[in-house]
């Protein structure tokens, strides 16, 4: 395959070329395998960094004008100069990577974009390994992405199989066996894998196994794995002694951290209950996951009974903050649920009951945000809490005491979409609130829509608003009256942009039905719709088909390609028929095998 590219960046003049051609009104040479290539100062310091700071240095090049490059071919040179002069390229897959280290070595940096485009589209199972180790090297962030997406997908394979593995150097290596992102089953595998390197050259590679050993992830292995280890290298390497150092508290990463092929990403339900009653008093299955793939639910230990409480996970570790309690109260409790000692744990409480509050996770911190205290006490308080240090931060209130909002987290900004202000006589939000975690700052961004108790998806640079609540006109109502209108579910759907603001270019279709206080969470390309209900504050039993006080057992889910919403056939495992108003998220529950390691 070739790819010819000129680039606009590079002088294309005639009397340039020309002066190229016949050599004349040269005053600097560049040397390489021993052929001398006459060219032009100033082109070469306009396009090069590297020539420029040569030519206009004291070294002696900058002298007599002559660079000699050494392990550079003289072909790569004389046609990085028939780029420079002439615009044009031919690249191929032979030519590309040689070119593309001698474009990054003498910052040529419109030759490194055309080769980095090049060998991005150019990226395969077969190459994929020597394409991430260039980038890797070079520091190309858009060739290491689509090279690292084929080396953790296939890594089993390739460490096995490939020699180019054989060939990595000890950084790249390294850096390959840090990825949390690698599909393996077991730890095992990474370990078999350092081992298959090393034996390439015994004498040379087995000093290094000491700092290989530093990125094999310990607790991960099983006793009999662990003693294979031993047995391997029993000479030089102590694997108890390995183990303890990477498990202790000051190891340099978490070594229990999970790599990709480690866990599921499963779709969490906290509070599977319909609101207070007696029922509920010995009901033990109010948290539980579903797996999309197998379409089957299991359940975790049970939480006190909340209603409206907010969910976030941070990699395997669900957090629950706030909810209203069986007597009514509210709560300000902050739980947290870790896989690997299967049990609840009390972290420090907010600093005032909140519930259908926002909770959002960014950069290591929990953030809660508005909500209510009581039925007719609404918030514009916010708080963070920091993951590291443990502890509760005020941050800027909100313009407004808000509840019941959809909440989403964006490149380092927190939306809540929608809501509602009063609870007397509702009144909905019509717009968005978006809080700045850099600045501090909170933006008010009109939405040509209302909604509250909507689910928010953040998803293709941007937020899906699936459903919620909105308010429909009623004829036997005055305009000018305190509510003029139903509220009752939405199947509305839209997109909003990072700046806040409806783009309906996207297209998102509405649901089969309306729907509120849903569980509203991405599993991979898919948007998930749980449960939730259509109760009406005022009814007109006249205008609408169905009962006001309808809650909904139904599974949704909907990808962007999709002109309808899907129903699974697999329903909410609860004993009602509907349920409203609970925890929901998406987050990594590890393989049994995993656990039954760490437990």
């Amino acid at each position: 395959m070739e790819l010819e590219e000129r680039c606009s960046q590079v002088p294309e003049t005639a009397g340039l070329k020309q002066l190229y051609q016949d050599q004349l009104l040269c005053d600097a040479t560049i040397v390489a395998e021993g052929k001398r290539f006459p060219c032009h100062r100033l082109l070469m310091a306009a396009v090069s960094p590297y020539f420029k700071g040569i030519f206009t240095s004291s070294f002696k090049e900058s002298q007599d004008g002559e660079v000699v490059l050494q392990d550079m071919a003289s072909s790569i040179v004389q046609t990085i100069l028939i780029y420079l002069y002439m615009g044009e390229i031919s690249l191929t897959k032979e030519s590309a990577q040689g070119l593309f280290v001698a474009a990054s070595r003498l910052q040529v940096l419109p030759l490194l974009e055309i080769c980095s485009r090049f060998l991005v589209k150019n990226v395969a199972i077969e190459n994929c390994l020597v394409y991430y180790a260039l980038a890797y090297a070079h520091n190309d962030q858009a060739l290491l992405g689509v090279a690292m997406n084929l080396v953790t997908t296939n890594f089993g394979h390739l460490s096995k199989e490939e020699d180019d593995f054989l060939h990595l150097d000890l950084s790249t290596l390294v850096s390959i066996i840090s990825l949390d992102g690698l599909v393996v089953a077991s730890e095992l595998v990474i370990y078999q894998a350092v081992k298959r390197w090393v034996r390439f050259q015994t004498t040379e590679r087995s000093l290094l196994i000491g700092e290989l050993m530093k990125h094999i992830r310990f607790p991960l292995l099983s006793q009999d794995e662990v003693r294979e280890v031993q047995s391997d290298w029993e000479h030089c390497l102590d694997v108890q002694i390995w183990q303890k150092k990477l498990d202790s508290i000051d190891g340099p990463f978490d070594s229990r951290a999970l790599r990709q092929g480690m866990y599921d990403k499963c779709i969490v339900c906290v509070s599977l209950s319909r609101w207070i009653s007696k029922w509920m008093e010995n009901e033990e299955f109010h948290v539980c996951y579903f797996d999309p793939r197998k379409e089957n639910w299991e359940k975790l230990p049970a939480l006190n009974c909340l209603y409206s409480p907010a969910c976030m996970a941070v990699g395997d570790k669900l957090y629950v903050s706030g909810g209203t309690l069986r007597d009514k109260s509210h709560s300000a409790a902050l739980h947290k649920y870790y896989f690997f000692k299967g049990r609840w744990l009390h972290l420090p409480p907010m600093s005032v009951p909140r519930a259908s509050h926002g909770f959002l996770a960014c950069n290591q911190k929990l953030y809660a945000l508005g909500g209510c205290c009581g039925f007719e006490d609404y918030l514009d308080s916010a708080e963070c809490f920091d993951l590291m240090e443990k502890t509760w931060t005020p941050i800027s209130r909100l313009p407004f005491a808000l509840s019941c909002s959809a909440s989403a987290a964006l490149k380092d900004k927190l939306y809540l979409i929608g809501g509602e202000r009063n609870y007397l006589f509702p009144e909905m939000y019509k717009g968005v609130l978006i809080y700045d975690i850099n600045s501090g700052i909170w933006t008010q961004v009109p939405l040509a829509v209302e909604c509250c108790s909507a689910g928010a998806v953040p998803m293709n640079n941007g937020i899906y608003v699936i459903g919620g609540y909105a308010k429909e006109r009623m004829r036997h109502l005055p305009v000018r009256s305190p509510s003029p209108g139903v509220i009752c579910g939405s199947a509305l759907c839209f997109f909003i942009s990072e700046d806040g603001r409806m783009d309906e270019d996207v297209f998102v279709p509405e649901l089969s039905r309306g729907i509120a206080g849903a569980g509203v969470v991405q599993w991979e390309r898919r948007i998930y719709v749980l449960g939730g209900e259509n109760c009406w504050v005022y009814t007109n039993p006249n205008v609408h088909n169905e009962s006001p006080g309808t809650y909904y057992d139904t599974i949704y889910f909907w990808e962007a390609s999709d002109l309808t919403w899907t129903e699974c056939p697999e329903n909410l495992p609860i004993i009602a028929d509907g349920v409203s108003g609970f925890g929901c998220v998406t987050m990594k529950i590890p393989k049994k095998h995993i656990l039954a390691l760490l437990s």
